[in-house]
């Protein structure tokens, strides 16, 4: 590490150069190739997925929802302007059917929905036509109007990441008010954001080769920019250490990249295998994320180790360097825990314990169309279709069956729960009957329908009937992640403990590690639910969970090096404690509200699950920095003492050797 680093610093033109072309270069590449990305879900086993594949058959079948401003939309100017909107909506390409106007007609006569037949599956129809479909629903030409299906769906805008730029700007202020120089904010900034760039693009290139879902970049953006600026910074100060007590820049960087850069390395790593982990729940949609989340990490953390260094050797020697400041307060404060833990940890526990509460209203689902960023066709949609004819019409359960001898008997059992219309018949011999939901798509009522619906379509209708539609594909999307939730966070848990335990030897470190992580995650999800209430998106908590557990671990690597140094020179494990806390607290703290900060600014954005995931992972950094890594790790470390650093066959010993080596 020392010699890659110092290597960087040497030839800092040719790493620059080297950086800039990468980011031009990826830049370029995403000009000329385009994007792929795909928000689908394959579920192959799943009897929304059966149902689906009996339905695209025909082609797809897509809703636009049409409401008149005034009067009535089936008689007199209303239909004169939808009839002239329908033959629009024909002209478009792979369109082979519009359902003749009016349509269906709400009970007020002032809403209609129109059923628009394409030839082939949105799949294969692709964006051009998914957007073709949503300019002509917007230009409505005097009629509001939305549209809901596969291909609607589809044309939910480009990720926004104007408010990446507020977050960077908010994290370089206190940056500047932490250190007092301006060397100090430009490094890490500029870092961040070469390797959040060289990500971004490498994501989008990403997507022809993978399935990328949209909001990958967003969340790509979200956790390098928060890692990127931390792992720069934590060189940094090192680096500012070093050149403090004497050493001549190479000399400091030197020191930096041996201990703040090795940690920066596992930290990484670290980040990356809990992302890696949500690849154990099998679904290419999550596998996308977590690539993408993964490739800036590694990215952000190769930068802090090399373009960082590079930018240091024009200004090593102009940087100012106060003299150290604020490390006696963090002392007193380690002192005070570790003389009381017991007060301590209880206060700690306290706080987490209140910010876990309201998971015990955790509900798994993928909200409705009602709740999509505001002014997209599928919102339009939505709310057209609660308004005009109810909370149930806008998620049907399509129930599609092959043969038709029960058909008359299944139809009567619907009826007692649901609005059931008269079967459609399917080319092939197969039917279909819609069933109406009297509650909304998000109200368990609902989904207590459609487990009813499911029992009745295989006693009454035999195993070749299944039922579909998007509620039936939202709750086996969220059943496929539940169900392998057990295995993620194993292999989560299990693979982080046991890096720790080879990077720390000991088996308390890693255990108690896990522990506070575990408290933490149920604190995030917590918080979570009651910002933003019940339903939560199902790969939300596997998403929050493997970036704030990898995260969590870089503030851990980050304190836990430093006792560990500070116990290698002095043997007492409370000395080393609050040596180790008064040497990093200022900069983790500094470093979570830097992170923070970048968060919270996508906690702003249009997509709902981007803003759970800022909000989420703000709450859980700032916890964790604050209540965890201060209170509760200093506080437990007092409690288990000389402990902390049993192994397994380490003796007694190689202890004194290793306090004997380190004190040279």
């Amino acid at each position: 590490m020392t010699t890659v680093v110092s290597w960087c610093f040497r030839h800092a033109v040719v790493v620059v150069a080297l950086w800039l072309t990468a980011l031009a270069g990826l830049g370029f590449a995403v000009l000329h190739t385009g994007a792929d990305f795909r928000d689908t879900v394959d579920l192959p086993a799943a009897d929304s997925t059966a149902a689906a594949k009996l339905l695209r058959s025909t082609g797809t079948e897509e809703s636009v929802v049409v409401q008149a401003p005034d009067g009535p939309i089936d008689r007199g100017a209303g239909r004169v302007d939808l009839e002239t909107f329908a033959a629009r909506l024909a002209a478009l390409p792979h369109v082979v059917a519009v359902g003749p106007p009016p349509g269906r007609v709400s009970p007020d006569g002032r809403t209609a929905v129109l059923t628009i037949r394409f030839d082939a599956p949105a799949a294969t129809l692709g964006q051009d036509t998914a957007d073709a479909l949503a300019d002509a629903v917007r230009d409505a030409r005097g009629l509001t109007a939305g549209a809901s299906g596969e291909l609607a769906a589809m044309t939910a805008g480009a990720p926004d990441l104007g408010n990446a730029g507020i977050g960077l700007l908010a994290a370089a202020l206190v940056l500047f008010v932490t250190f007092r120089s301006l060397t100090c904010v430009l490094l890490p900034v500029l870092t961040a954001s070469v390797s959040v760039g060289c990500a971004l693009a490498a994501v989008t290139l990403l997507s022809h080769v993978m399935t990328v879902p949209k909001i990958s970049t967003e969340i790509a953006a979200l956790l390098g920019l928060g890692v990127g600026v931390d792992y720069a910074l934590f060189v940094l100060t090192r680096f500012r250490q070093g050149r403090r007590d004497g050493a001549d820049p190479a000399a400091a960087l030197a020191v930096a990249a041996a201990t703040s850069g090795r940690s920066v390395v596992f930290a990484g790593v670290t980040v990356c295998v809990s992302l890696a982990g949500m690849l154990t729940v099998g679904l290419p949609f999550l596998d996308g994320i977590a690539v993408a989340a993964a490739v800036s990490v590694l990215l952000t953390a190769s930068a802090a180790l090399t373009l960082l260094p590079a930018l240091l050797r024009p200004a090593a020697r102009r940087m100012r360097i106060p003299p150290e400041g604020g490390g006696r307060r963090w002392a007193r404060l380690a002192r005070s825990v570790t003389r009381r833990p017991v007060p301590y940890t209880l206060a700690a526990l306290l706080v987490v314990a209140v910010l876990a509460l309201p998971m015990t209203g955790l509900r798994l689902g993928v909200p409705d169309a009602s709740l999509d960023p505001p002014g997209s066709i599928t919102r339009t949609a939505a709310e057209l279709l609660h308004d005009g004819f109810g909370p149930g019409v806008g998620a049907p359960l399509l129930v599609v069956g092959t043969g038709d001898a029960s058909l008359g008997t299944l139809r009567e059992a619907l009826l007692a729960r649901a609005e059931v219309g008269p079967p459609t018949p399917l080319p092939g011999g197969g039917w279909l009957l819609t069933a109406t939901p009297r509650t909304a798509p998000d109200d368990p009522a609902t989904a207590e329908l459609l487990r009813w619906a499911r029992a009745m379509a295989i006693t009454v209708g035999g195993p070749d009937t299944h039922v579909g539609g998007p509620v039936a594909a939202r709750a086996d999307f969220s059943a496929a992640v539940t169900a392998r939730l057990p295995l993620f966070l194993l292999s989560v848990v299990g693979i982080s403990v046991l890096l720790l335990a080879w990077v720390f030897r000991s088996v308390v470190i890693p255990l108690t590690a896990a522990v506070m992580n575990l408290l933490t995650a149920a604190a995030t999800t917590g918080a979570v639910v009651f910002a933003f209430g019940a339903p939560i998106e199902p790969y939300l908590p596997v998403f929050l969970f493997a970036g704030l557990f990898g995260l969590s671990m870089d503030y851990e690597v980050f304190l836990i090096a430093r006792v560990q140094e500070a116990w290698r020179r002095r043997g007492d494990t409370r000395a080393a404690v609050v040596d180790g806390v008064a040497a990093t607290g200022r900069t983790i703290t500094a470093a979570a509200l830097i992170m923070a900060l970048v968060f919270v600014a996508f906690a702003f954005v249009d997509a709902r699950v981007v803003r759970e995931a800022g909000v989420g992972l703000t709450v859980a950094v700032l916890l964790d920095a604050v209540v965890v890594r201060c209170v509760l790790v200093p506080a437990v470390m007092a409690w288990f003492g000389e402990a902390n650093w049993w192994f397994p066959r380490r003796r007694r010993v190689e202890v004194a050797r290793e306090l004997v080596g380190s004190a040279r």
